[in-house]
C-alpha cells in the first residue's frame, strides 16, 4: 500500500493512495477508527507495523465519503522523522564521475527533521549562500527497532520507501568543511509523495532514479549501482546506534550533480524540479529565491 499524509479543510490526516493515484482512502474517517485507531499519523502507522494495517484494511468496505479525489487535498510529507541519515558518495557512477577513490565504509551525515518538505512543496533558495544542487535518492524507512542488526536481517526492519531530494549547498558544504549547515536549510528535504510498504518493492537495489529540471533529465541511475546496499546502510547504521521506527536513511544519489556539469545546472528561481524513483511516485518541486 501507499500511506500518505495529507491536508483538506485544515485538517492534516493519514491516507492510503489508491494504485491509479486517482483518490486517497482517509484514514481518519469513523469507518476505520477500529482499524487503525481515531486519528491515526503515517508514523502511528509505522509503529503498529504497515504489513498488520495492511492486514486489517484488506477486505473491509469502504463507506464512498471515505475516499477523496486526489484533486481535493495537498499531499505533505508522508511523515516527521525521528531522524535522517544521508550516505555520500554511495554511487559508483557518481563517484567515478568525480573522479574519487571509492569509499572502504559508508559515508553518512544527518539531515534534519526540519529540513523536510513535501512533494509538491516549493524549495527556497536563501539569498546569497551559493550553488545549490539537486540530489535524487531512495529513501528507507524504519519500521521497526534495528539495533546492531545483520545484512541478512536489515531489510525485515524498513517499513517501506519514497522518495527524497537531498538538496545541498555545495558553496556553503565546501566553505564549512561539513554537511551540517550546507544540508539543512529549510524545504532542503522534499519527500514522499506517499510511503509505499516493504511488501510492494521485493527488490530496493533494482530501481531507476532519475531527476529533471525545467524537462530536461540531469540524472539516471540505478539502485544496483550503490556502493553500499540498503542492508548495508542499515547494519554499519544499527551497529553504532539504534534505528527507531520512522528514522530515514537517504541512500545516495546517482551521477549527474549540478557540480560536476559543465556549466553548473545550480538550482535556479522560478526552475521546476521533478524527481523520480521507479514504482515510488515523482516529487515535482518548484524553486523560489528568498
Amino acid at each position: 500500500m501507499r500511506f500518505v499524509t495529507f491536508a483538506r479543510g485544515g485538517a492534516v490526516r493519514a491516507g492510503v493512495l489508491d494504485q491509479a493515484g486517482g483518490t486517497v482512502l482517509d484514514l481518519g474517517h469513523p469507518a476505520f477508527h477500529d482499524i487503525v485507531g481515531p486519528e491515526p499519523t503515517v508514523l502511528d502507522l509505522i509503529r503498529t507495523g504497515l504489513d498488520v494495517i495492511e492486514t486489517r484494511l484488506s477486505g473491509v468496505v469502504v463507506p464512498a465519503d471515505a475516499r477523496l479525489p486526489l484533486e481535493e487535498v495537498r499531499l505533505l510529507a508522508p511523515l516527521r522523522p525521528g531522524r535522517i541519515i544521508g550516505a555520500a558518495h554511495n554511487f559508483r557512477d557518481a563517484v567515478a564521475e568525480r573522479k574519487m577513490s571509492p569509499p572502504e565504509k559508508p559515508v553518512t551525515f544527518v539531515k534534519e527533521p526540519s529540513a523536510v518538505a513535501g512533494p509538491t512543496d516549493t524549495i527556497v533558495l536563501p539569498a546569497g549562500v551559493g550553488g545549490v544542487t539537486y540530489e535524487a535518492e531512495l529513501a528507507a524507512v524504519i519500521g521497526r527497532r534495528a539495533d546492531a542488526v545483520s545484512e541478512g536481517d536489515a531489510l525485515s526492519h524498513v517499513a517501506g520507501y519514497c522518495v527524497l531530494n537531498d538538496v545541498s549547498a555545495s558553496d556553503v558544504i565546501r566553505a564549512d568543511g561539513h554537511f551540517r549547515r550546507g544540508k539543512n536549510f529549510p524545504t532542503f528535504c522534499p519527500m514522499g509523495p506517499a510511503l509505499v510498504s516493504a511488501s510492494e518493492v521485493p527488490d530496493p537495489q533494482a530501481l531507476r532514479v532519475r531527476l529533471w529540471m525545467d524537462g530536461v533529465r540531469l540524472q539516471d541511475g540505478t539502485t544496483a549501482d550503490m556502493l553500499f546496499s540498503v542492508a548495508t546502510l542499515i547494519s554499519t547504521l544499527s551497529a553504532e546506534h539504534p534505528l527507531e521506527p520512522g528514522d530515514v536513511i537517504a541512500t545516495g544519489t546517482p551521477a549527474g550533480v549540478a557540480p560536476v556539469r559543465n556549466p553548473p545546472t545550480w538550482l535556479r528561481p522560478g526552475a521546476v524540479l521533478e524527481t523520480e524513483v521507479e514504482g515510488l511516485g515523482r516529487l515535482v518541486n518548484p524553486i523560489v529565491e528568498q
